[in-house]
């Protein structure tokens, strides 16, 4: 197996009421590697978006360690931890948020705008390869309101992937999808998790995806209760 793309290491995260404090992430130790689809799945309230914030740098952990490719993450500034976030990872939500008023075209490169540098042509050519690949390169001039809800999905993953990220964060992206739509973007997110660059991570509550997951993880009151890996490994002990 390779080495992590991602580490956490004794990570738990509390939060504060005003009056109690309530720790919803137990100390938790997770690798991610690269070129595996991996599905964390538990029902609401158990933990899951929370761990998911973490891996991608919007939380901070009240204790332990995260590493993005040997980087420490956790600890460093508000601004260093941008900066990771901008140069190490694309994140996919349950809806599209693409902006209406915007083409196709201009919501995928409109990211690379806002995170303070020029919109090069090595972005324009990328996007316009990833349109082609998800089969959307006859949309690129239309608005989100003339796409199916599949195809804007698609789209925001295209947008997550303009700017190579290391770890791909997908919260629960089929969810408010039809059983048609949803198997196009399990299909698309598959093939992009072969990728050996990087790490998939998607975060559900449908059983109905598990079976495209390489790993599957499974949290229950902010504790993994079950990770594939290991009952793997113990079936060859």
């Amino acid at each position: 197996m390779s080495d992590p793309i991602l580490s956490l290491q004794g990570i738990a995260r509390d939060f504060h009421d005003g009056i109690d404090v309530r720790r919803v992430i137990q100390k938790t130790d997770l690798d991610i590697y690269p070129g595996e689809f991996t599905i964390i799945a538990g029902p609401s309230g158990s933990g899951k978006t929370t761990l998911m914030t973490l891996m991608g740098l919007i939380l901070r952990p009240s204790e332990g360690t995260i590493y993005i490719r040997d980087v420490k993450a956790s600890g460093c500034s508000e601004t260093k931890m941008a900066t990771l976030r901008q140069q190490n990872y694309g994140f996919v939500f349950q809806l599209s948020e693409l902006l209406p008023a915007l083409s196709i075209m201009e919501n995928i490169i409109v990211a690379s705008g806002i995170q303070g540098s020029s919109v090069t042509n090595a972005i324009k050519k990328k996007a316009l390869a990833l349109l082609k690949d998800f089969n959307l390169l006859d949309c690129l001039h239309l608005r989100p309101l003339q796409l199916s809800g599949g195809q804007k999905q698609r789209v925001a993953i295209i947008r997550a992937l303009v700017n190579d990220p290391t770890v791909l964060l997908c919260d629960e992206p089929t969810s408010a999808l039809d059983a048609e739509s949803s198997q196009i973007v399990l299909d698309s997110l598959k093939q992009l998790s072969k990728d050996k660059t990087r790490g998939l991570i998607m975060v559900t509550h449908d059983p109905r995806v598990f079976p495209y997951a390489d790993r599957l993880i499974k949290i229950e009151d902010g504790v993994i209760i079950y990770d594939s890996h290991i009952s793997k490994e113990q079936k060859t002990l």
